[in-house]
C-alpha cells in the first residue's frame, strides 16, 4: 500500500490530534499565551459554551500582538480568527491535507458530527503518522531528493 493510498483511506481521527490548547472565550491574550507555552502547543481553540468560537496560532501572536502590549490583557476573542474552517474526525487526511495545503493553514480544529471538538490536526500529526507507518519510505529519504551523486562513496 503506498503513502498516498494510505492517507485516502485513514480517518482524521486516527492521527495525533492533541496538539492544541483549549481556552475559554474571555481568557486574556497574555494567559491564551502562557498555556500555549507551558503546553508547548502553537495554537488554542477557543471554546464558549461547550461550542468551537475561535482559533488562535502562534501566526496570530506574530501578526496581532508581539508588538501591540495594550492587547496582551484584553479578551483572546478580539486576535482570535473567529469561526474558523474545521474538518469532520470521520474525513479522511488526505483531504484534509489538501485544505490546509490549499488554504495555508498549519493548524484546524477537528470536530464530530455533533460539532464538539476533538482536538486540532497539524502537519505534525501527518508527519508522525507517515513516519510511524512507513518509517523506511520516510527515513531513507535522502535530505534534497533531487541530488544525486557524481561518483559513489566509499570503495
Amino acid at each position: 500500500m503506498t503513502l498516498e493510498s494510505n492517507l485516502q483511506k485513514e480517518k482524521v481521527i486516527h492521527l495525533d490530534l492533541s496538539n492544541f490548547t483549549k481556552v475559554a472565550i474571555g481568557t486574556s491574550v497574555r494567559d491564551t499565551i502562557e498555556a500555549m507555552r507551558n503546553n508547548a502547543h502553537n495554537c488554542a481553540i477557543v471554546i464558549a459554551d461547550g461550542s468551537l468560537v475561535g482559533i488562535f496560532t502562534d501566526r496570530d501572536i506574530l501578526r496581532k500582538v508581539v508588538d501591540v502590549p495594550e492587547i496582551w490583557d484584553q479578551p483572546i476573542e478580539n486576535v482570535m480568527t473567529p469561526n474558523p474552517i474545521t474538518v469532520n474526525s470521520n474525513d479522511a487526511a488526505d483531504a484534509a491535507l489538501e485544505l490546509m495545503d490549499a488554504r495555508h493553514f498549519r493548524n484546524v480544529p477537528v470536530v464530530n458530527k455533533k460539532g464538539v471538538v476533538v482536538g486540532a490536526l497539524t502537519h505534525y500529526a501527518i508527519i508522525k503518522y507517515l513516519a510511524d507507518h512507513f518509517p523506511e519510505s520516510v527515513y531513507n529519504l535522502p535530505p534534497n531528493p533531487d541530488q544525486v551523486t557524481g561518483q559513489r562513496d566509499g570503495a
